[in-house]
């Protein structure tokens, strides 16, 4: 199975709209797309990411299903105050500039600026989703591989939001969310993909990240 992480297009966060140059990026996108071989598309519950998706979704003939473990990750105060503390990306800054360094490993959840977030039981709470979601497409996890059930040839995308592809690239990867964060990006519209395995127990494997090829064109 190939699995698509597609970022929404560029947003106004207020109205949780794209903004022009976003319906640009994201018509360009699905101009591009066909060739993929995706065939299910799945949405976030927000906004720009239901509008970008939609342009993909009617050049292939598609009915998105809104998945509600695929919106944002949140962070903040444990009281469901979400966004209350800094971004992680704003984090991982000034650790890098205070520290020299950001945390290895899964340390980074019980670092003092994170250990009291949100951040870290949501984070937990969307790999369990993904995990779900893949055992019942015939992957089932066991430590950092996966178990493949049965011969699984769909193409799937999730029309998605860069925290979010952040953390489950990085537990189907097995690399640090933290990691990621500090070494990886995800840019508007980008496309990455994954191959899971086929009928063995094997890791899940990066064929290509954040492409955004088809903005080559783009005002």
């Amino acid at each position: 199975m190939k699995v698509y992480f597609i970022r929404h297009g560029n947003p106004d966060y207020t109205t949780d709209t794209l903004t022009e140059k976003g319906k640009e990026q994201a018509k360009l996108l699905s101009e591009n797309i066909q060739g993929l071989g995706i065939n299910r598309i799945y949405q976030s519950t927000m906004g720009r990411a239901q509008e970008t998706a939609a342009y993909s979704a009617e050049k292939l003939g598609i009915t998105p299903v809104t998945l509600e473990w695929t919106q944002e990750i949140s962070w903040g105060d444990k009281s469901g105050n979400a966004f209350a503390s800094d971004s992680p990306w704003l984090l991982n800054e000034e650790m890098i500039q205070t520290e020299h360094a950001y945390p290895k490993g899964e340390s980074w959840k019980k670092h003092p600026k994170v250990c009291n977030d949100r951040l870290v039981e949501d984070i937990e709470e969307r790999e369990r989703a993904l995990d779900d979601f893949l055992a019942k497409e015939g992957y089932i996890r066991e430590g950092q591989l996966y178990r493949s059930k049965r011969e699984n040839n769909d193409g799937i995308a999730f029309f998605c939001h860069a925290g979010l592809s952040t953390a489950l690239v990085a537990h189907l990867l097995n690399i640090p969310f933290w990691q990621m964060i500090a070494q990886f990006s995800f840019d508007f519209t980008s496309v990455t993909k994954i191959v899971m395995p086929d009928k063995i127990l094997a890791p899940a494997r990066l064929e290509y990240f954040n492409d955004t090829s088809h903005l080559r064109n783009a005002r």
